[in-house]
């Protein structure tokens, strides 16, 4: 349980599973600019080995999508480089979105991203398990924005998804933000012995906006129950500060073993990550 709010000493190694870095030639998503260099000055004195860099692919413009998911790879690819790649598609693009998704896994892709808000989808659409089945065929976790206020019925239908491509690896950011106990159905499906398991919570954005108010104990509670083995940290920045997101998750009175999972190590399996150097 959550001690009150008082912060468990961290400082081991830390993977960053949601950053949305300002390409070249790419407007600010939010009113300040916030390319990879000024997420690294933020991030100056924390040990983040590595940070996923994640774009989001429009509809109907394969050549936007190709253009922007090739900046992404480029940013990974630069020498010394702390970003791993999470391209996107739209699944609404069919055989192009599954061809690209080919294309993207044999450029070096981690995964892919999709975001139901953002992309104008809804999850229960067979297109979206095409997509998932597919970046399931080259090992990809796929990362879903997982919270939407627009749609009640969205975590039953991440269940759903997650049965219907068992082998899959599905990652929920966001923790169903303000609906975060409806993640306990994991807890139960996990008693079934033909339930695999094979979904994740990213903690960002809802683990800062819960750290020290009247829902910290329950949210803690919650993630203990989904199992501390399928929780990510993500600052998604730039919305969030990432310092703050890392400090914010040291007041949940998990213990340093329960942070090192969740800070790297849940992060390092999922995404077949090497130990990386600590940042000067």
């Amino acid at each position: 349980m959550s001690d009150g709010g008082k912060a468990s000493p961290y400082r081991g190694p830390i993977i960053d599973t949601h950053v949305h870095p300002m390409l070249p030639g790419e407007s600010p998503i939010t009113g300040v600019p916030h390319a990879a260099s000024d997420y690294l000055r933020q991030i100056s004195g924390a040990d983040v080995r590595f940070a996923a860099a994640l774009v989001m692919a429009p509809r109907g413009d394969l050549a936007r999508t190709r253009a922007l998911n090739d900046k992404v790879l480029d940013l990974s690819r630069e020498p010394g480089s702390r970003f791993f790649t999470v391209c996107s598609v739209h699944p609404s693009d069919g055989a192009d979105a599954l061809a690209e998704i080919d294309r993207v896994a044999k450029e070096g892709a981690k995964g892919l991203k999709l975001h139901p808000n953002t992309q104008s989808f809804d999850v229960s659409e067979p297109v979206v398990r095409d997509v998932v089945a597919r970046a399931t065929e080259h090992r990809l976790p796929v990362l879903f924005d997982a919270y939407s206020p627009f749609d009640a019925d969205q975590p039953g239908k991440f269940v759903r998804l997650a049965m219907e491509v068992p082998e899959g690896r599905i990652i929920l950011p966001h923790a169903h933000g303000p609906r975060f106990a409806d993640l306990l159905v994991y807890e139960i499906l996990a008693r079934y012995p033909w339930w695999k398991r094979n979904v994740w919570v990213d903690l960002s954005a809802t683990g800062l906006l819960l750290a020290g108010g009247p829902f910290a104990a329950q949210f803690a509670w919650v993630c203990r129950k989904v199992g501390i083995d399928r929780l990510l940290f993500g600052s998604d920045y730039p919305l969030d500060d990432p310092s703050t997101a890392i400090a914010s998750m040291t007041t949940y009175g998990f213990s340093p073993e329960e942070l090192s999972s969740i800070f790297h190590d849940n992060g390092a399996r999922l995404f077949d990550l090497p130990p990386g150097a600590p940042l000067p």
